[in-house]
């Protein structure tokens, strides 16, 4: 059996680490750390926020971080990936589709697209309380600006407060 012996490596590694852990403990106060004041309070927590789906929304239950939203009975996103979500915009990449550009595109065929939702309004005081997306910007990729600018702020329903 062979002796285990340490590379000259890790021997510099460890010394080093050695000699670290020495001048930070050489640095602190011999009576240790001292707290005072009281303690932070967590900060409250903030309502769930939502989108309500589909174009004309009555009856349809509100949606977090929703995969698919129909913007307009012309228009519908699909494959939506959230990078972000609940503060006052909400961005998100996926596909859009739909009749808003015809006839110079292809309604059946999907666009990828940037997702951009804003306008949070409150809705509701106290357990209840909820917040809102209600606009909604599309930036399709590969559609002609004079096509593309029928997907800018967009309206989104909100239920009744």
């Amino acid at each position: 059996m062979r002796p285990l012996t340490a590379a000259p490596g890790a021997v510099a590694l460890a010394a080093g680490l050695l000699g670290m852990g020495a001048l930070l403990t050489a640095c602190a106060d011999p009576g240790g750390l001292e707290i005072s004041g009281p303690a932070l309070s967590p900060s409250p927590g903030t309502e769930a926020v939502y989108v309500q789906g589909g174009g004309d929304a009555a009856g349809l239950p509100p949606l977090r971080r929703p995969a698919a939203l129909t913007l307009s009975p012309g228009a519908a996103l699909t494959e939506l990936r959230w990078q972000s979500w609940g503060g006052p915009t909400a961005q998100a990449y996926g596909s859009v589709r739909g009749t808003w550009c015809r006839p110079a595109c292809d309604p059946g065929r999907p666009y990828a697209a940037q997702v951009t939702l804003g306008g949070l309004v409150r809705s509701g005081d106290g357990e209840g309380a909820a917040a809102y997306y209600t606009r909604a910007t599309v930036d399709p990729e590969g559609l002609p600006a004079s096509l593309a600018h029928e997907l800018r702020d967009l309206r989104l329903p909100v239920p009744p407060r």
